[in-house]
């Protein structure tokens, strides 16, 4: 990416150091997509050729970047946005096994639904967006040898994810829901939180499920984060665990 020369004034005529400012503009073009994940930023030295400022400003700005999980270097190569930071083989939809060391089995994932809600508590406030809000319900089923084992339900916030509901359908069912929003809206996943535990489903879930109403089944709430400890997803998932149990791996 070619930066144009620039100058770095103070914000609010507030004198700021200089290399807080070069981050604030670094940070700026990664949070508007300009860099996206994976892009590769400029050398060093050409930093100092477009925005006049000296080699040690730049190498401060940008170990803050680094430091703060927005950047991360590979000697020999250079310096990049940070993508999705969880391990690949953990964001293909849900791991399945009998037991340790068996051989996994892949998921088919069946579209269901793509609508816009109102917003609703819990998932306004863990997702930190007003009560009024409305969000997107992505809805899909998980299934292994034909057998649904997992009906899964994200909520994503309208304003951050607009025209989502375009996409078509089979992208849902052939990537994740990780590489879909990093793909197409520039927000990596960098961490996850989970709640486990068990409950009965509702009478919708156990019907796709194929499972009695008075049948427990495993609940895994989740919460997706991206840059700067942001949540972008509440996801419900209720998982059918009678033969294989859910693998995690971290």
């Amino acid at each position: 990416m070619e930066w144009p020369r620039q100058t770095l004034n103070a914000k609010d005529g507030k004198p700021l150091p200089m290399y807080y400012r070069l981050q604030a503009l670094i940070l700026r073009d990664i949070e508007s997509g300009s860099l996206g994940p994976g892009s590769m930023i400029p050398p060093e030295r050409r930093i100092v050729e477009s925005y006049g400022v000296s080699i040690g400003t730049v190498k401060k700005a940008i170990l803050n970047l680094v430091n703060e999980g927005y950047l991360y270097r590979i000697q020999g190569k250079g310096t990049f946005v940070t993508g999705t930071t969880l391990r690949r083989e953990s964001l293909r939809y849900y791991r399945l096994l009998e037991r340790f060391g068996d051989e996994e089995k892949e998921l088919s994932v069946h579209f269901t639904d793509l609508r816009k809600i109102s917003g609703f508590q819990p998932a306004n406030s863990y997702l930190q967006i007003k009560p009024t809000q409305d969000l997107f319900e992505l809805k899909r089923i998980f299934f292994l040898n034909n057998t649904p084992v997992v009906f899964s339900v994200s909520y994503l916030p309208v304003l951050l994810f607009l025209d989502i509901d375009k996409i078509p359908a089979s992208h849902f069912e052939q990537k994740t829901l990780y590489a879909t929003i990093e793909e197409k809206f520039g927000l990596p996943t960098i961490y996850n939180r989970e709640l486990i535990g068990a409950g009965l489903p509702p009478a919708e879930t156990a019907r796709l499920l194929r499972v009695q109403k008075n049948r427990p089944v495993l609940f895994i709430e989740m919460l997706s984060f991206t840059y700067r400890d942001r949540p972008y997803e509440y996801r419900q998932a209720y998982c059918v665990t009678d033969s294989r149990k859910i693998f995690r791996q971290y």
